[in-house]
Parts: C-alpha cells; structure tokens; sequence
C-alpha cells in the first residue's frame, strides 16, 4: 500500500496527461499559445519554441511546437529560422513584430506532416508551413481549356471545414 500525498481524481485534480500521437497530415486552423526564447543545451546560442494549438476540428486542442535557432553559431540554421519566423509573422498580418506575444492569439493555417518513427524517436508531427487564413480563402485562378480564359473561383470547400 501506498498512501498518497493527494487525493487523485477529486473536483480540483483532474488533470490527465496530454495525447502525443502524431496527428495526420493536412492543414489545420491554429493560433500560438506561448511562446519562449531560451538557451540551447550547448549553450551556444537561444532559440524561440513557440506552442500552437489547433483551435477547429476533430483536433482541437492539440499542441504542435515549433523552435527556431535565432542565435546560433550555424548560419544556415539561423537562416531558415528567420525565414521560418518571417512566414509567421506574415500568416498572422504583422509586421515589425519586436516581441513574440505580439503573434499569440492569431488564428492561422498551418499545413502539418507526419515524421515517420525510428529505432530512436516515436513517430511525430512537424508544420511545413503557414498561411493567413485569407489567403487561404482567396479565390484561386481557373484557366478553361476551351477558351483560354481565367476565371476567378472559390474553393468549394475550406481546408479546415
């Protein structure tokens, strides 16, 4: 027998622990929850994790993260961060963000993969990419084949709906 510090499961503690299978594949409405910039393990340089959460759909409520290498001793790998960021920062309409909270709260599309598992890591989820959810919604160019000739249409379906 084990005598407990607390009582498990009453009114107040109800808490469980968080689903990590990987979601599938697809472009899902998010918005970032939190966001932190903190020194890597090497202590060589600091990245910026940023939380998503899926805020429509069967998902809602799932996490994603994301971390970017601002400052880091690779440049390539500061490279694609700042364009990582830059992506962000134009899925969520804001320019000359100077701090990370000025992102939180935006709703968001993100198209999300699948990283298969390996003898190391469980199989997980990475975002590929961002996009307002305007543009999402612009009307895409049809060209007819008979007569050459564009037409603006709308997608039928949102990705999300």
């Amino acid at each position: 027998m084990a005598r407990l510090i607390q009582a498990a499961n009453t009114g107040e503690n109800k808490e469980q622990l968080d689903d990590f299978t990987p979601i599938p594949a697809g472009k899902y409405v998010a918005q970032i929850k939190k966001s932190e910039f903190k020194a890597t393990k090497a202590k060589t340089g600091h990245y910026l994790k940023l939380e998503f959460s899926i805020i429509d759909g069967e998902y809602k409520g799932r996490k994603l993260w994301e971390n970017l290498n601002l400052d880091n001793p690779n440049p390539v790998a500061v490279e694609i961060a700042n364009k990582t960021l830059n992506t962000i920062c134009q899925a969520c309409n804001k320019s000359g963000v100077q701090d990370s909270e000025e992102l939180h709260g935006i709703p968001i599309l993100i198209t999300v993969k699948v990283n298969p598992a390996s003898a190391l890591h469980p199989a997980s989820n990475s975002i590929k990419f961002y996009e307002s959810i305007d543009a999402a919604q612009q009307p895409k160019e049809k060209v007819d084949t008979e007569t050459n000739a564009t037409e603006k249409t709308k997608p039928t379906k949102l990705p999300w709906e």
